[in-house]
Parts: C-alpha cells; structure tokens; sequence
C-alpha cells in the first residue's frame, strides 16, 4: 500500500507578494525500520499515551493475532502525526478498524489539523476497503470529514498526588481515609500479606474469577504475558494474600511521570479486609516515593460502579471522546456489558464453573476489543 497524498497547500507572504509552498503531508504504514521513529516521535508529544505505544500494539498482535495498520504521517520526511489501528474481525460484532484495540484510549497523535485530518482519511479509506462496520478512534484531535463524535459515554480520571507520601491519607476525602485505615491493617502481624511480584500467572489466578463474577470473558493469558515481556520493569504486579495464597492483585503501568493501575480483581475475603483500598493506597505512596506524581485512574463509563469508586477517592471526571465513523453500520457502536442485548450473556456468564469459564474466556473475549 503505497503512501496516501495529502495536497501541498499555497500560501502568500504578505507584504512581499511571494508565494511559498508548505509540503504535503504523506501518509505511510509503519515499517519495520520505522519503529525507532516512532517510538521518538511519542516521546515528545503531550497526547501520547500507553496505548499509542508499540510495546502495546505489539502485545495485541501477540494475544489476539489481529491485523495492525499502524499509520504514520510525514511532512517533508518529518513524522507530524501517527495513527494505530487494528483490524478486529469479531465473529459476534462483526469488522471494525479500532484506534486502539483491547483499551481504554488510543486515536491520533498530531502536529497540527492538516496531520490529523490526513490520518483519519486514511483510516476511514482502509475501513472502506476492509468493508468493517465502522471506524472507532478512542480519543484524539478531531480526524475530519466522515467522523461523528461520541460524548458523554466515558470519562477519564487522573490527579496530581502530594510530593510527600506521608500526606497522601490526608489528601484523600475523609470517608475514603477512613477505609484506607481499616485496609492498613493488612500491614499488621497476621494471616494477611502484601507483595509484588514479577509473575503474570500469580495475578491472574486471582484476576479471572474476579472477572467471571462480574460476568465478564476473560482474556487470554498470553496478551498480560505479552505486557509483562514487553514493558519489563514498567509494569507493576502487586498482590495481597491470606495465608500465602493470593487474594487481590493490582496489573499497574509506570509511564514517565505517571502510574497508571489498570487491572485488578479480588475475592470476597479481600475485599472484606479492603484489599482494593490498600492496593490503590500502597501503589500511590509508591509512586510518590519514586517521584512520580500522576496517578492515573483510567477510563469509566458514565454511571458505572467502577465510574463511582474512582470519584469516592477524590477524582474528578474528565469526559472523552470518541471519533466514530460508520462504514457499513447504520448506528453508533454499543458494546460494553451494559448494552441490553448482553444481559443474557453477563448474565450466563456469571454461573459458569471457573475452568470452563477460562477456557473460552479468551475465545469469547477477542470479539470485545
């Protein structure tokens, strides 16, 4: 697939009379002998985040084996804009192109309008000819013509912690400093303990019975293996166990001047001793002590426990956007466990013994990207 030609633009110096022409802007698929490139470009640019990182869309190419069009743009050999995306070819849902798969953000990373517009050309051209029903940017500049806005499904939550970590408890709303004080008896000499670790294995045990109580497929293994291989010391496993055995477990990210904690499950046990509080506790004082400052809660759908836990510790909500455009759908996407037409499935899911729910766990869960 050859480069995809955005018009060089004209413009008149005033005062002179003379006309100067800027570059067009090129767009390209990544090559092998890009990555480099791509990986500098993110460094510097403020919309960057872990999901426009390669180490993760290599992780999604790893677990689910979909095919990836990571997009480049270029002005006058320059990077200006870049653009993933995954082909996801979902036996229950269908084709779509998504920007970014198996996460909660993703979409295009710009210099400026011209970059943007030409990479969400590009990816609505490659969903027309990959015939998908729609084209789905999680977040991003606005990619032109084609694209509908979806608002006010989603919202972001991140803060900046105090630089001491003995304040961090004070900083909390009162009722959440009240919890964290029961959870830190998990500290104190008994049954209860914390570690971290460096084993996915010790983190899903614990993570995909949490998963299947919620009714939700888990994924495969292999993708949080891919991670973990992938980003190395930049991700962080932390787990709580009753008699040596894991109870809770907390899948976290580290990113430059941010932690991120973006898995985490727990049995009843843990959560009767506040397992969740302590996890998100210990992590914050963590970070801090690193010198990091930013804790980032994620994404939540409006209305959601997960939404509501994360403003009871004191977060505000930032609403996303969503850039969608429909190929050959004639409606916005839906698919999240909230949709009426899953409630069956949330609902099955739930009852299903825990081996069998593992085993086709990862086979359901690649139709939800």
């Amino acid at each position: 697939m050859g480069p995809h030609r955005r018009r060089a633009r004209t413009s008149r110096n005033q005062g002179r009379g003379r006309v100067t022409l800027t570059a067009p802007v090129l767009v390209e698929t990544l090559s092998e002998t890009a990555r480099g490139e791509w990986a500098r470009y993110l460094e510097t640019r403020k919309g960057a985040t872990l999901f426009h990182d390669l180490r993760w869309l290599d992780a999604v190419a790893a677990a689910y084996g979909y095919r990836q069009f990571n997009l480049m743009a270029r002005r006058g050999g320059a990077i200006v804009g870049i653009l993933p995306l995954t082909l996801v070819a979902s036996p229950l849902l269908g084709r779509s192109l998504i920007s970014t798969a198996f996460a909660v953000g993703g979409g295009i990373v710009a210099d400026d309008e011209e970059a943007a517009r030409a990479l969400g050309a590009r990816a609505l051209e490659l969903g027309r000819r990959n015939r998908v029903k729609y084209v789905e940017l999680r977040g991003g500049p606005p990619p032109g013509e084609g694209y509908q806005e979806k608002a006010g499904v989603y919202a972001s939550f991140e803060k900046e912690m105090p630089a001491d970590p003995e304040a961090i408890r004070q900083w909390l709303p009162r009722n959440r400093r009240a919890e964290v004080k029961k959870a830190l008896r998990i500290d104190e000499p008994n049954e209860n303990s914390f570690r971290t670790s460096r084993r996915v294995g010790d983190f899903y045990k614990v993570y995909a019975p949490a998963v299947r109580n919620l009714g939700t497929p888990i994924m495969p293994k292999k993708f949080l293996t891919a991670l973990k291989v992938n980003f190395g010391e930049d991700v962080d496993i932390a787990l709580v166990e009753h008699h040596g055995e894991p109870i809770a477990g907390l899948f976290s990210f580290w990113r430059k001047d941010r932690v991120m904690p973006y898995y985490i499950g727990a049995d009843a046990k843990a959560r009767e001793i506040k397992a969740y509080d302590y996890l998100y506790y210990t992590l914050m004082r963590r970070a801090v002590e690193r010198g990091i400052r930013i804790f980032d809660f994620g994404r939540s759908k409006v209305g959601s426990t997960h939404y509501d836990t994360k403003t009871y510790w004191g977060f505000e909500p930032t609403p996303l956007v969503y850039h969608v455009a429909l190929v050959t759908a004639k409606e916005l996407p839906n698919v999240n466990p909230n949709n009426p037409k899953f409630e069956r499935l949330v609902a099955l899911w739930r009852k299903l013994p825990l081996p069998v729910a593992n085993f086709l766990g990862p086979i359901v869960a690649r139709n939800f990207p």
